[in-house]
């Protein structure tokens, strides 16, 4: 990568940015560092959003590129923006930029833990972010990481309801969580009866997922 690039990405520099491509033309920005960062990646870490949209909306923009480019850590810019817990509101802007360009996989796209954009963005307790998400690809949902978590389990266990009933709605969203628990498993031993009645109550509506659980949870609140 150019080092001019590298300084202006890390600084949010956009200035400096329309410089080098006046000078150099966009073809610039496909550089990448050692840890196989883009210019886009390194933007998205340090929170640059106006950086980053300057970046993705230049004339002639090797945006896809730029989008779909993985890291060593197997993070794609849109990955790196939420699993750095620093840009919210950048990572929206990413992912609809994803959305325009028809780039499903690169949404879904894992990191080397398993996570996905949707897991980090429940993990961090960005809901609005996490929402925006189910609504533009709901196959997130789908997703279990290397401890076999998925995005439900962990939205229960977090106690964040209105995420917890989204993905309810998915009929094939993933609800299991590690060593063999599940997402009833999660509410009734951290939040109680109520939030598992309330889990199992938004099953039943919504006509979403079916919990594979033990049968003793459900008749325990049915009973109640």
């Amino acid at each position: 990568m150019d080092w001019r690039l590298l300084k202006a990405a890390t600084s949010g520099d956009v200035p400096s940015l329309k410089q080098l491509l006046a000078l150099d033309g966009p073809g610039v920005l496909l550089g990448i560092t050692p840890q196989g960062n883009t210019c886009l990646h390194i933007a998205s870490i340090q929170g640059h959003e106006e950086f980053c949209k300057n970046i993705l909306t230049v004339d002639h923009s090797p945006a896809l590129a730029l989008l779909s480019t993985i890291n060593k850590d197997g993070e794609t810019p849109l990955l790196t923006a939420v699993a750095r817990g620093c840009a919210p509101l950048l990572a929206a802007v990413l992912l609809r930029r994803c959305r325009d360009q028809q780039l499903m996989q690169t949404i879904l796209k894992q990191d080397r833990r398993g996570c996905n954009a949707l897991h980090h963005a429940i993990h961090i307790g960005y809901t609005k972010l996490a929402l925006e998400l189910i609504e533009g690809e709901p196959a997130m949902s789908k997703t279990v990481d290397e401890r076999n978590e998925s995005p439900l389990f962990n939205a229960a266990r977090r106690n964040f309801t209105e995420v917890s009933h989204k993905l309810l709605e998915i009929l094939d969203s993933a609800d299991c969580g590690p060593l063999g628990v599940h997402v009833l498993h999660a509410a009734l031993a951290i939040h109680g009866d109520e939030e598992l009645d309330t889990l199992i109550k938004g099953t039943i509506v919504g006509g979403g997922v079916i919990l594979h659980t033990h049968k003793s949870l459900i008749n325990k609140t049915t009973k109640e």
